[in-house]
């Protein structure tokens, strides 16, 4: 597929602030043994990675504004802007564990556009564009198109969701917790993840993830007590 001028400048600012990521992520491994050390590091790892994609990106479109997920900005009262997680999975990253990655998403009259996500350990990109369907790597992918819950791999943003189900032993081992939500969902579009769960889901601070699942044919669900979310195919909705 060849690349808007829209993610070619999201994943090129990904693909800068990922040597930062992948510099530090090895020297955090040196330092595991003092808390304290670990969290300036990570600090400032994170402060850095965030000046840098400010930089970039609004280098190349002046006219966007940008915000990062945890500035809880509302959505509708901004026109045209990035909004960026700059690490999804801060605890993995902050361990030494290599599942966490960098996103961005663009938004224009309240509406996502465009997003990317890069996992800089794996060296994947994923994006994609309104209608356009989504992509890793240049190839188009798309969501499992399983809707046997016994044979999926089930996966909470959080293990107290664990309480919302009623788990038989045979299904038990399908449900994992991994730590990025922006990862979680980038292999859920991927058809790796059958089925994400998340309890209150946030669309903001999830809106990368969750256009790039839509536009890998995906949906969101949310069950009719509204206890919890979930994204995934029309085929697992259809048979849960």
């Amino acid at each position: 597929m060849t690349q808007s001028s829209n993610i070619r400048v999201m994943s090129s600012a990904l693909l800068k602030v990922a040597k930062i990521l992948r510099r530090d992520f090895s020297e955090l491994e040196k330092i595991q043994n003092s808390k304290q050390n670990i969290e300036k590091f990570v600090f400032k790892s994170i402060e850095n990675i965030k000046e840098s994609l400010k930089v970039d990106l609004l280098k190349a479109r002046s006219d966007a504004e940008l915000f990062f997920v945890e500035e809880n900005v509302k959505i509708q009262q901004n026109t045209f802007f990035f909004l960026v997680d700059p690490v999804s999975g801060v605890k993995n990253y902050s361990h030494g564990i290599s599942y966490f990655a960098s996103s961005i998403v663009l938004i224009t009259e309240g509406r996502a556009i465009a997003s990317v996500i890069y996992d800089p350990i794996r060296d994947e990109m994923f994006f994609a564009e309104k209608g356009k369907g989504a992509y890793l790597n240049n190839s188009r992918i798309r969501v499992s198109s399983n809707n046997k819950r016994n044979r999926a791999l089930l996966v909470l943003e959080s293990i107290d969701l664990i309480n919302f189900f009623n788990i038989r032993n045979e299904v038990y081992e399908s449900f994992r917790v991994f730590g990025s939500s922006s990862l979680d969902l980038a292999n859920t579009a991927n058809g790796k993840i059958d089925c994400y769960y998340s309890k209150n889901f946030n669309l903001q601070n999830s809106a990368a993830g969750l256009f790039l699942v839509k536009e890998a044919g995906g949906v969101l669900h949310e069950d009719k007590y509204k206890r919890y979310s979930m994204i995934t195919n029309n085929n697992m909705i259809a048979n849960y």
